[in-house]
């Protein structure tokens, strides 16, 4: 039984890792191609392949960045609770594209893993101590908080000194080179995505095997399954979830190629060298949109729309614990049909 319930854990996980494609390639094409610098069909080519790149990055050179603190027993409660967090998070995510919201992957998955755990306790299914204080401020609370403060702030400053530099230039040559660098900006995007969202789909992966084999070692990840990964992540990218790029380009607020390039580089900095050198999981939705709306908002005039940002907001705030709370349901109607010796 065991087995078959990591089987279909597996299987979740890669459809996670497919909707997140589908849900977060709108937060590196939006712009390129509402300013036209990239067509659709090679803007989505580009990310798949710079997402497939960075996942792969990750299983044979950043594995130290996989992170095994939060505490998933190795039984049948463990597979519950990760099966649990998956239908969450996937769920999550569809209904916030539908409702063209940029949510954050990230803090769905966390938040739904801390709600499933928090489930198997209540049920008696896991009486260890559950020491996840360090888990949930650092992948979960503080990509909420600190990355989307930290992208709108930088690209907020950052216009200052691009239209000073630009101040003689015709419109017709700005507009090519920040094309450009929105190009630019879309490959670093894709690319710490797939660092990101490797870490995390790895980690999960493992965490199942290891339920299935625990001899398995967790310091060799095969090769098959980075490769598995990035391929699930570059076909998701490729569906190309439009709906979310029409609340990026135009619903939050108004941007010139200009201001648009400035958000670009701000995210695609931070995701790219997050992705390296932070353990912290950085949330692309987040510090994209964040990005957008502090380069826009380094106007004269009003350029803000400030109902929409007032839901997105909203709809980060309730991320967290939305998906901890259905998970925590769903393993609490599970947990009758789960047989694990009290510890």
């Amino acid at each position: 039984m065991t087995e078959l319930l990591a089987g279909v854990g597996i299987l979740l996980t890669l459809v996670l890792t497919v909707v997140n494609g589908f849900h977060d390639a709108s937060n590196a094409v939006a712009l390129p191609v509402r300013f036209n610098a990239l067509t659709p069909r090679v803007a989505l080519w580009t990310g798949a392949v710079f997402n497939l790149m960075g996942a792969l990055l990750v299983g044979l050179v950043l594995d130290r960045l996989i992170s095994f603190e939060i505490p998933i027993p190795l039984n049948d409660a463990g597979v519950v609770a990760l099966l649990c967090a998956l239908l969450t998070a996937i769920g999550w995510d569809l209904l916030t594209w539908w409702w063209r919201m940029p949510t954050s992957s990230t803090a769905a998955i966390g938040g739904a893993v801390v709600g499933a755990l928090l489930g198997a306790r209540a049920a008696g299914l896991y009486d260890e101590h559950l020491a996840m204080g360090s888990y949930f401020s650092w992948n979960v609370l503080l990509p909420l908080l600190i990355s989307p403060v930290i992208a709108f702030g930088l690209a907020f400053l950052l216009v200052v000194p691009i239209v000073y530099l630009v101040r003689h230039e015709t419109p017709g040559r700005v507009n090519f080179r920040a094309g450009v660098v929105q190009a630019t900006g879309a490959a670093a995007i894709h690319f710490g995505h797939g660092i990101q969202h490797a870490r995390r789909t790895l980690w999960i992966l493992l965490v199942l095997l290891l339920i299935v084999n625990p001899n398995l070692s967790r310091d060799s990840i095969p090769v098959w399954l980075t490769v598995l990964v990035g391929a699930c992540l570059a076909f998701g990218t490729l569906l190309g979830g439009w709906r979310i790029s029409y609340t990026l380009s135009a619903r939050i607020v108004t941007l010139d190629p200009l201001r648009g390039a400035a958000a670009q580089t701000v995210s695609g900095a931070l995701l790219f060298v997050g992705g390296f050198l932070s353990p912290i999981p950085l949330s692309t939705s987040q510090t994209t949109t964040a990005a957008i709306l502090g380069a826009g908002s380094a106007q004269k005039f009003r350029t803000v729309y400030h109902a929409t940002v007032l839901r997105v907001i909203a709809s980060w705030v309730a991320t967290v614990p939305v998906c901890g709370v259905v998970s925590a349901i769903l393993f609490l109607a599970a947990s009758p049909l789960i047989q694990v010796p009290a510890a």
